[in-house]
């Protein structure tokens, strides 16, 4: 409603292959991926709809909106008809999702007035024009061919020429800081005739985790609309409303190095992270006004926010110590480090365990793993965490203590698989073989953690704490020697007689972990380096219990409490997402 308030008449969204096929061959259309029920709430408000249907969406999403089994096997070629393995997947995929689409379409009086095919296929450089004619063949196939089917691609005739056949229809994206004329310029050469189309004007752009915060002044951002609409051209904002990535669907981008993306998605658009209208909504409403008639609705208000206050926290457990319990079913063994896909495990963490070879007992080591842990690794000797290693600083050797002890743990950390450019090939985990002081490490167990299985228990009525508060071998102090420990809080609700409330957690003297609320998995949280220091935390979210809801937190690198004596997380009534940063 906000949206049609602000004088747009569709609304563009992707489809996340990883969403709604987790497993292969098991398919997810409910709840938050219902995507039907999406498309026909937008046609009820009178929006019509476009479908950014992939199989390719980037999206600075986990894997581009690839799932993680592809990855099964590391050496499948992927946005190319390369590979029949790829193929097959796409089209057991499209004859899933697209099927659910036809129905929808305009020519039979529903909302979806055309379908994107790829994505900005041609700054992939892959060339594969034949590619596009598949896909294109598969589209039609499964949705007929009285819908439009088109490509977007960068405003330069090389990727156009890379990514656009002439039986799709070519449109470009470009920003505020490029010249309209130009850019449409370079879409004409590739589609003479029909509407210019700017598939993604830049109201915003990219955060990543240790940089700045990224925000477009909304001055300039309506100029370059004004130009565009004098034009008569159409044009999708990107991002109208940014939104989350919750849980571990974060995306990353390894241009020169490893930069993994925030939780949050705010994109200073227009609307933000929890749906508000800002100063860039109005702005940009007025510049549309001048064009075109917008509806005399009134504009929708914003949700209330809650300061919940403060929560106190207590710490459950060592996460070494609650390992049976993070992984029930055992290890995988193998003589080698397996990846996570290789193990069935695509998401969060994977503890690899290994004997260190009895002649390193009570000495100083050098560890070297020559391909990067994917993506952050911490390691112990004996239980002592000894070093972390962190992807992004491009340093594969830690030097170790090993006493009598010969235990060696390596907690890796998948922080959300390459979303776009050369290097999406990105199977997580420990990448090939690990040495000490030139001694292949053989003969691993890999323990896949099912952290929603184990957090979902400490949402139970029949809760109680199981889990001793302190293990003998942790010392605090340095971010080296901090054992990770869950912490569990009871957050206390006020009594609104049912209403929804919005609130944002905010964890100052906390380092780095994972934060759970009634068992959702809010997303990631790294204050320590910014910029993002709140996570949004939605009405439904809390309201999943009615008197109390119950926040636990995987902490990584250090809490406060192993400072002070009490430790507490924080709910306030606005986002933090400008904090200072501190560089990867």
């Amino acid at each position: 409603m906000k949206m049609k308030a602000g004088g747009l008449n569709a609304v563009q969204t992707y489809i996340a292959w990883n969403i709604h096929e987790p497993v292969h061959g098991q398919y997810n259309f409910d709840g938050d991926a219902d995507l039907v029920s999406f498309i026909q709430v937008a046609n009820s408000v009178g929006l019509l709809v476009i479908i950014r249907a992939g199989p390719y969406i980037c999206a600075e999403w986990e894997f581009g909106g690839y799932p993680a089994w592809l990855l099964n096997d590391s050496s499948i070629t992927l946005r190319s008809r390369k590979d029949k393995r790829y193929l097959e997947a796409v089209e057991t995929w499209m004859s899933v999702v697209l099927p659910k689409l036809r129905p929808l379409l305009y020519t039979n009086d529903g909302p979806v007035i055309s379908v994107q095919v790829e994505n900005e296929y041609g700054s992939s450089l892959i060339c594969d024009l034949d590619y596009l004619r598949y896909l294109e063949q598969l589209f039609r196939r499964y949705l007929g061919n009285d819908v439009i089917l088109f490509t977007v691609d960068i405003h330069r005739a090389f990727f156009f020429a890379c990514g656009s056949i002439p039986s799709l229809y070519a449109t470009v994206d470009f920003g505020p800081d490029v010249d309209p004329e130009s850019a449409f310029g370079v879409m004409r050469k590739f589609t003479p005739k029909g509407p210019l189309v700017n598939s993604e004007f830049y109201t915003g752009w990219i955060d990543y985790w240790g940089t700045k915060h990224q925000v477009k002044d909304a001055s300039k951002v309506a100029k370059s609309l004004d130009k565009i609409l004098a034009m008569n051209a159409s044009v999708n904002f990107y991002m109208y409303e940014g939104g989350t990535n919750y849980g571990f669907m974060s995306g990353a981008t390894d241009w020169l190095l490893y930069r993994p993306i925030p939780t949050s998605y705010d994109y200073d658009a227009p609307l933000t992270e929890s749906g508000d209208v800002g100063t860039k909504f109005h702005v940009l409403r007025k510049t549309i006004a001048k064009h075109t008639k917008v509806p005399e609705i009134p504009i929708p208000g914003n949700t209330t926010k809650f300061a919940l206050g403060k929560v106190h926290m207590t710490r459950l457990s060592i996460f070494i110590d609650a390992l049976p319990k993070l992984s029930p079913r055992g290890p995988i063994k193998s003589l080698f480090p397996l990846t996570m896909e290789q193990i069935g495990h695509n998401y969060g963490f994977v503890l690899y365990r290994t004997e260190i070879p009895k002649k390193f007992a009570s000495s100083d080591v050098v560890l070297d793993i020559p391909i990067l842990p994917r993506d952050r690794a911490i390691f112990f000797v004996g239980n002592i965490r000894q070093a972390t290693l962190f992807r992004a600083t491009v340093q594969s050797r830690v030097n170790l203590r090993v006493k009598t002890s010969l235990q060696l743990d390596i907690l890796v950390e998948n922080m959300g698989r390459i979303n776009a450019g050369f290097k999406m090939m990105d199977p997580k985990g420990i990448i090939g073989n690990v040495s000490i002081n030139g001694t292949e490490l053989i003969n691993w167990q890999m323990y896949p953690i099912d952290l929603q299985n184990f957090v979902s228990k400490f949402t139970s009525s029949r809760f109680s704490l199981p889990f001793p508060e302190k293990n003998s071998d942790d010392s605090s102090g340095s971010i080296d020697t901090f054992s990770p420990s869950f912490y569990y809080g009871e957050i206390p609700l006020p009594s609104l007689n049912g209403s929804a409330f919005d609130s944002f957690l905010r964890l100052r003297g906390w380092n780095k972990g994972q934060a759970f609320i009634n068992g959702f998995n809010l997303g990631r949280y790294w204050p320590a380096v910014g910029p993002q220091s709140t996570l949004f935390v939605p009405a439904n979210v809390l309201l999943l219990k009615r008197s109390s809801a119950r926040l636990v937190l995987l902490e990584l690198d250090g809490a406060p409490c192993d400072i002070e004596e009490t430790c507490f997380a924080d709910f306030i009534d606005y986002p933090i997402l400008n904090a200072p940063v501190r560089p990867l």
